[in-house]
Parts: C-alpha cells; structure tokens; sequence
C-alpha cells in the first residue's frame, strides 16, 4: 500500500471513528437534555400512589421509606449508565487512535495489537458484568 492510499485509509478511519463518537455524544447530549422533573413524576409507583391518594385510601406509613428507595435506585442507575456511557465512548476513541496510528505505521503491530485487544476484551467485559440484579425488597426475602 502507497503513501497515498495510507494516508486517504487514516483519513477514512478517524472520520469514521469520529462519526461514531459523535452520534455516542449526541446521545448522550439527548439523553442528559431531559428533565429530571419529568422522569420523576412519570415513575409507576408515583403514580400508584397517586391514584391510591385519589380513590381516598390512607397513605401508607412506609411511603416516605419507599420514596426513597425509588429515588436512591434512580440515582444508583443513573450512575452506572454515565460509568457506562464514558467507557464506550473512550474506548471508542482509543481504538480509533490506535487503528490511525497503526494504519500509518507511527507504531508496529506488537505494540498496537496488545492494546487494542486489551481494549476490546475491557469494553466486552464491562457489556457483560454490567446486568444489573433487581433489588428485592427485605420483607419479601424473609419469606
């Protein structure tokens, strides 16, 4: 392979690579666009409780306790989404530096290789150990 088509190949590669971090930013630009006062109504047990405060039924004395529950679990997923969300898009921009560079051979494919395997088998493993287990809560665990 030529200097040339080397050259327009690296270019194809960091556009492609930037494209794909761009639509993972733009996402991300859409999802954090939201605002929280419409995902925090719009949870099923508020509007359980809604609807069991209008047919006239006492509140509970646990709801404050299952408030915040609710309200940690949000907070708890929302975490492991942003985690999730900056490991793809750095592991994207990583493998697009990497496949450039070895593309124009600024580092050989001993060195190059390892990493981007590394890379790979990191954002492979975090897909899968990312299940999230459904939280049961301690009256129904006693049975």
């Amino acid at each position: 392979m030529g200097d040339t088509a080397a050259a327009w190949m690296c270019i194809l590669v960091g556009a492609l690579g930037l494209a794909v971090a761009g639509g993972i930013a733009w996402f991300g630009h859409v999802v954090f666009r939201r605002r929280v006062a419409d995902r925090l109504f719009a949870h099923p047990f508020l509007d359980e409780l809604f609807h069991h405060w209008a047919r006239g039924g006492p509140p509970s004395d646990d709801v404050p306790r299952h408030l915040a529950e609710s309200y940690a679990e949000y907070l708890q997923r929302r975490n492991e989404f942003w985690t999730a969300y900056g490991q793809v898009l750095l592991a994207v921009l990583i493998v697009t530096v990497l496949a450039i560079l070895l593309l124009a051979k600024a580092i050989s494919a001993e060195a190059g290789l390892p990493i981007l395997s590394g890379v790979s088998g990191f954002a492979i493993a975090k897909g899968v150990s990312g299940a999230r287990t459904i939280s049961v809560p301690q009256e129904r665990q006693r049975g």
